[in-house]
């Protein structure tokens, strides 16, 4: 096994190394504040839920809610969970009449089958948006189908395979126009500004380990002012106002809490960083004659992703050959361990040799310009060596 010192990680939008601050956090919390945060009878408890409280209120700043709006969960898979299929449960108990959801076909796989589930379990219509080869879904699509029957209209905040940032200021207007449910899921979209009143966003998920904070927390944003406010889909002790039961680790929520405070003070240092890696990089490509195509909206896009079609080649192939010197991938779906054709590739409109020729890059908090140059030397080595032995 190589030292670290000697592998490059470019695979940010899959998972984040934990940064040094939040991880001292989570080991001096995790170490010294060890009581229930629902323990209300003495000061272990009270200690513990002081924590959580100064979390909810940093999260909450993140993206213009209030404290109490914030629930915690275990990571946007959760969180999109309890916003899909809580407000429908929801609807149903109040016997609301809509009964339609719409999607657009480049979810995250926990939002297109929590939608699917909600179909097989209730019968929802579930209406499926295009996008343009762009990435950016069709505006006029979604204004043909949304109507007085649609519940939800859940629509990611950026994707995360080919880094395209969607028009949530024009979905919102559609959505309250309609006096439709708006969920977005903000996993990736930590330099967007997200801000859920200018976007009329109803209920918005978020995600730890995409932003430096360690695996297994997340968050889910329900508006006081929401239609519907989703039932609990986790049954318990009905911590959380209801919503989501089950004991919170004050470690895990101070991290989430430092990891978007971490956030909001770097925001613009770090995309002006991160441009400049991701151009460093091309350039260094095209300085070594490698011939590619970038895969939707260049300019749209996270600061740190590239989705890049390398034409001819065959990049699984490729990722073995970079192992276990450089983490890319190819951004697929991966179900039960088989790896998939990416469908977010296959609804921009790529054949199935453009998607077996593309593969995910995604530069971080910490890439460095060695690191970015280097790996574009081994790959357009390994790219030489290969086209030598067709």
């Amino acid at each position: 096994m190589l030292s670290n010192d000697l592998r490059i990680y470019l695979d940010y939008n899959s998972s984040t190394p934990c940064d040094p601050e939040i991880s001292d956090i989570f080991q001096h919390v995790n170490s010294y504040i060890y009581g229930n945060p629902h323990a209300s009878e003495h000061a272990w408890g009270w200690d513990a839920e002081e924590i959580i409280e100064v979390a909810k209120a940093d999260v909450a700043s993140f993206i213009n809610a209030l404290p109490d709006e914030i629930i915690f969960t275990s990571g946007a898979s959760e969180a999109n969970n309890l916003a899909i299929i809580g407000t429908a449960i929801a609807a149903k108990l109040k016997k609301d009449p809509k009964n339609k959801i719409i999607v657009s076909a480049i979810e995250h796989k926990c939002v297109l089958n929590a939608a699917y589930h909600l179909r097989d379990l209730f019968g929802f219509e579930i209406a499926v948006i295009p996008v343009h080869k762009s990435g950016i879904i069709s505006l006029k699509t979604l204004e043909e189908e949304i109507d007085r029957n649609t519940l939800l209209v859940s629509i990611m905040a950026v994707n995360n395979e080919i880094g395209t940032c969607q028009p949530l200021i024009d979905i919102g207007r559609l959505c309250k126009k309609h006096n439709t449910i708006f969920h977005v899921d903000a996993a990736q979209a930590a330099y967007l500004d997200i801000d859920v009143i200018h976007n009329n966003i109803d209920l918005l998920s978020l995600s730890g380990h995409k932003i430096y904070a360690p695996k297994g927390i997340g968050a889910l944003y329900i508006s006081q002012d929401v239609r519907i406010k989703p039932s609990p889909i986790i049954h318990g002790g009905g911590q959380q106002n209801g919503f989501r039961s089950g004991t919170l680790s004050p470690a895990l929520t101070a991290s989430i809490a430092k990891a978007v405070c971490l956030v909001m003070e770097n925001k613009d240092s770090e995309i002006s960083r991160l441009l400049k890696l991701r151009d460093t990089f091309l350039h260094e490509l095209m300085n070594l004659k490698v011939s590619f195509q970038i895969n939707g909206d260049f300019k749209k896009r996270h600061p740190g992703n590239l989705n890049v079609q390398f034409h001819g080649v065959d990049v699984k192939a490729l990722i073995m050959r970079l192992q276990p010197r450089i983490a890319v991938s190819t951004g697929s779906a991966c179900n039960s361990g088989e790896i998939r054709d990416s469908y977010v590739l296959k609804a921009i409109g790529l054949t199935g040799k453009q998607i077996e020729s593309s593969l995910r890059i995604a530069f971080g908090r910490f890439t460095t310009e060695k690191e970015v140059l280097e790996a574009a030397v081994q790959i357009s080595n390994e790219i030489n060596v290969m086209m030598s032995l067709v």
